[in-house]
């Protein structure tokens, strides 16, 4: 159904006035007309003169014509049936592929004639049938990601009217985000249908490896193993940890029917620098459901641990001792220590423009000071630019003033600052706690460790961080936690930064050796500040050398179900974006060659999407071209490997289904309860939906309303010339 509607800008009431003084207005000037004209020309001209001024008054008058038109959609059905691999398992007494079927065979859904159906099928994506019937359904996908349909019917449940949702799955979720929260926004009900069973079959399993993504030669890197075991009793279980084909340990695990997760820790220590792939294995068990994922791998970037460090500190202080013994622990590490004397002078040695170009972090200890020279802030900031890490630690002495005008290297942009003292504590952030940072020891111990350290020292003083800048720990005072930083990190376009705005920091070793009691695990003995500044110290170490020419893929491990990107940064000898270069990859594996050509996204930014590749391990070169010049050439490695996900968790989630149908008022059955399903949807009573549409037309803003109203008194005036009227 469809209305016209014509509103006007101005009042209804001045808008009739308008109508009546243009029939007044055009009576009396045809009332008589000099000479006499017969009657049906006067009506024709009176009705002319009447119409264009009535035109010519609407276009003044603001005139919308209105479309309102109203759509009846009838209610739908929206059947969402998990096709992930998971469900086509079989153990004892339990088959998922015959549980599914037979449930939407017996649902009544695939001949409901009561209202609308649309049918999804959904694993990593999500597919609407045309035309559905069991077996279009493959149940080949390798990730679970319930929240993708769910978030996809939220968009559509108004144009389409989806009014209520049955849901086939095992409620397993393994990718995507968390679906509870989309369930609890979506506002329809959800009548979850349960397939598989709560109860998993006997397996062993590696669930994933944890360890550092980025590895040092001839440094030991813990690799963190973890496990489960399903139904296994009195059981050795052989835990093996390789670096490609060359075994790193062995560990054996007694197996509790009680206890489902393991981990097995082991130390790797690489030897060449590159990328090295970690594998992890466990032998198969009698009766095992699957040896499928018995294995995981990892991969690891290596690369050289000599590191130079230059320490600038404004005078002497316990700090630099602390600080500089701490360097001198790690294995293959340099440190070179300036200490400015009274004035601008230096202790020996003195610093060079030479040191600086060698180093790799700079470390900033209290400098610059009222009496320092900038010209080695511009040395910093120099080598800052080129890719170089720089840590600042506050002192009583720091001139922040000076400071300022090379607070482009640091993460916080300097407020003000007094020379008053007061002591607090680190207060670290809960939300880092998955930071590596914060990994001290192994377990749920370390915030509790890191907050308890002993009070350090600080000035009055106020910074805003930058907006890239991350907040790993604020202060407290008095036992009140206060919102100003004490430890920011900043990685923003390939540089690092950080800084401690505190100070004191040798107190962390002195007075630190109470924290152990808090340790859970006796046996660890630890120096819980020391190793939270080591952990930094490597955290800026870790940087990629501001190349000219860096192409490498996004990720060093792709699924084969993933598409591999590949992303290049291309610039020329001052740093600046190179536009239109030609940018070319080969991909390798053995005799095989794939090579692609990456297009430009921005200035000095290409990207290209290279697809999907079969399991295995590649190489690739990366080449930059401007005309007939080479820029610059890379090579790495990336591996692709088959998604075991739906092969990690077998227990079916039935609580998670209750819920979600519980909160959103469905209800939840298993799959052999489809009669009670087909009793609750033939009861529904769902509503059809008016969608009312409004469209608009300015007439006042069209110019065909202005033309008539000028042709119409042109067909007056020609008229009357004819006629002969004055």
């Amino acid at each position: 159904m469809e209305k016209v509607l014509i509103t006007f800008g101005v009042s209804g009431w001045l808008v009739f006035v308008l109508v009546v003084f243009c029939l007044i207005l055009t009576y009396f000037y045809y009332r008589r007309t000099n000479p006499p004209i017969e009657p049906r020309k006067k009506f024709l001209l009176a009705g002319l003169r009447f119409f264009a001024l009535l035109f010519l008054f609407f276009f003044f008058a603001e005139p919308v014509m209105n479309f309102i038109s109203n759509k009846f959609i009838k209610p739908k059905i929206a059947v969402v049936v998990d096709n992930s691999a998971s469900m086509k398992l079989k153990w004892i007494n339990v088959d998922k592929f015959s549980q599914i079927t037979s449930a939407l065979d017996n649902s009544g859904l695939l001949g409901f004639t009561k209202y609308p159906i649309d049918f999804v099928k959904f694993d990593r994506d999500i597919h609407f049938f045309d035309k559905f019937s069991v077996d279009s359904l493959k149940f080949d996908g390798e990730e679970t990601n319930l929240a993708l349909p769910l978030r996809r019917i939220f968009d559509l449940k108004q144009s389409e009217n989806i009014q209520a949702i049955v849901l086939f799955t095992d409620g397993i979720n393994n990718s995507g985000d968390n679906p509870l929260y989309i369930a609890e926004r979506i506002g329809i009900p959800i009548y979850s249908v349960g397939i598989g069973d709560s109860v998993p079959p006997k397996d062993v399993l590696i669930s994933s490896i944890t360890t550092n993504e980025i590895g040092f030669v001839d440094k030991p890197q813990p690799v963190k193993v973890n496990l489960k075991s399903f139904g296994y009793e009195n059981q050795t279980l052989t835990v093996q940890l390789f670096e490609g084909q060359t075994l790193i340990g062995e560990q054996k695990i007694e197996l509790n029917r009680n206890v489902e997760d393991y981990s097995a820790m082991f130390e790797f220590l690489p030897k060449t620098e590159g990328f090295s792939k970690l594998i992890a294995k466990v032998n198969s068990l009698p009766e095992e459901f699957t040896a499928e994922n018995n294995s995981q791998s990892q991969v690891v970037k290596i690369i050289k641990n000599k590191k130079k460090y230059i320490i600038l500190s404004g005078y002497p202080n316990p700090d630099l001792s602390y600080i500089k013994s701490l360097i001198s622990q790690e294995v293959g590490s340099e440190v070179v220590t300036f200490i400015q004397k009274f004035g601008s002078e230096f202790y020996d040695p003195k610093p060079s423009r030479k040191d600086f170009e060698e180093a790799q972090i700079i470390i900033l200890l209290g400098y610059p000071i009222p009496s320092s020279n900038t010209q080695i802030l511009d040395w910093v900031r120099d080598e800052w630019t080129k890719g170089k890490s720089v840590l600042f630690i506050s002192q009583l002495e720091t001139d922040y003033r000076k400071l300022k005008a090379y607070e482009d290297i640091l993460p916080f942009n300097f407020l003000s600052n007094t020379n008053r003292e007061y002591t607090f504590v680190a207060n670290f952030d809960p939300n880092q706690s998955g930071n590596p940072l914060l990994n001290i020891i192994p377990g749920e111990d370390n915030l509790k460790l890191l907050n308890q350290l002993p009070p350090l020292f600080r000035t009055e003083l106020f910074v805003r961080p930058k907006p890239e800048s991350e907040i790993l720990a604020t202060i407290k005072v008095n036992n009140v936690p206060m919102r100003e930083p004490f430890i920011l990190l900043n990685n923003f376009q390939n540089r690092k930064s950080a800084a401690i705005l505190g100070y004191g920091l040798f107190r962390w070793r002195l007075l630190g050796n109470s924290l152990r009691e808090l340790i859970s695990d006796k046996e660890v003995k630890i120096d819980v500040g020391s190793e939270f500044l080591t952990k930094l110290f490597q955290w800026l170490t870790v940087t990629d050398e501001f190349a000219k020419v860096r192409i490498k893929p996004t990720k060093s491990k792709y699924f084969k179900t993933e598409r591999v990107v590949f992303n290049g940064q291309i610039y020329d000898e001052s740093l600046n974006p190179i536009e239109n270069a030609k940018v070319v990859v080969k991909i390798n594996k053995g005799k095989e060659v794939f090579e692609t050509e990456l297009t430009q996204v921005s200035g000095g930014l290409y990207s290209a999407d290279v697809g999907y590749f079969a399991e295995g391990d590649y190489t690739y070169v990366g080449e930059a071209f401007l005309g007939n010049r080479t820029l610059g050439k890379v090579s790495g490695k990336f591996t692709v490997e088959k998604s075991n996900l739906e092969l990690v968790d077998f227990r079916s989630r039935f609580d998670f289904l209750r819920y979600i149908s519980r909160a959103t008022g469905g209800k939840f059955f298993f799959w052999n309860e489809m009669e009670e399903l087909k009793k609750e949807l033939n009861n529904l009573f769902l509503d059809e939906r008016i969608i009312t549409t409004k469209k608009e037309t300015n007439l006042w803003n069209s110019l065909p309303l202005l033309i008539v109203s000028i042709v119409l008194f042109s067909i007056e005036w020609f008229i009357r010339r004819k006629s002969g009227l004055l």
